[in-house]
């Protein structure tokens, strides 16, 4: 057997972490990078964020999942990934509220939601982060910035670079998979450069007429997918 495969089902790459859809899981060879930095760039409506609560609510025994939360609360997002038949009310996923508080309504009662002011407060995201990291020891991590276009909108484009630059490496050193949500259509080409710097793999959805597609920096042709009741098929 050769070395990086995994045994039990060879097609499939030892370095990957499932994505939490079979099918897009056989066509990346296993999933996404393990450990790795996803930038996933899509229109605002629920196509990306579908892709999200597939990979955090597939998340294994051995493994924690975080929710950055930043332009939903944690309620909003396990009701929109239930209507697509995912459970995020797991005992290992866990958020880290950064929208609630703007609005005055932060429950600081829920242990598996951790509060921060806002998503200005990149500080306070990055000392969560590290307290995520310190519960998660000898865990695998999977981790969702929803999104990271609601951070880099109330930050200078300095700090998010900076901000980036340090929880990348810091997650990758702790075998974490993290997946950052964008905005398509929000952002100028420097903007999107900077956030896609540093990254192991950018993901785009796109519209094609009427027909939603994956592109992936893999393969020549588009994923075509469709979002139901059950989330992403390939189809």
């Amino acid at each position: 057997m050769a070395m990086g495969v995994n045994e039990e089902m060879p097609i499939l790459k030892a370095n990957r972490l499932s994505s939490g859809i079979p099918d897009l899981d056989i066509i990346l060879e296993g999933g996404y990078f393990n450990p790795g930095n996803i930038i996933m760039i899509g229109p605002s409506g629920i196509e990306k964020a579908a892709f999200a609560y597939h990979f955090i609510s597939s998340v294994g025994a051995n493994e924690n999942a975080y929710i950055i939360c930043g332009n939903s609360s944690p309620a909003d997002i396990i009701n929109k990934a239930s209507t697509l038949g995912m459970n995020l009310n797991k005992p290992n996923i866990s958020f880290i509220d950064c929208y609630s508080a703007t609005l005055g309504k932060a429950d600081e009662s829920n242990p598996k939601i951790k509060v921060v002011p806002g998503p200005g407060a990149l500080n306070d995201i990055s000392l969560m982060l590290n307290e995520a990291i310190k519960e998660s020891t000898g865990k695998k991590i999977r981790i969702v910035f929803d999104t990271l276009s609601t951070f880099v909108l109330y930050n200078p484009s300095d700090s998010i670079r900076k901000f980036l630059s340090v929880i990348e490496g810091r997650l990758k050193s702790v075998n974490a998979t993290a997946i950052y949500l964008v905005d398509d259509g929000v952002h100028d080409k420097q903007v999107l450069s900077l956030m896609a710097h540093g990254m192991d793999e950018t993901y785009t959805i796109e519209d094609k007429g009427g027909k939603i597609v994956m592109v992936l920096p893999e393969l020549d042709m588009p994923v075509p997918i469709k979002i139901g009741p059950a989330g992403v098929m390939v189809v």
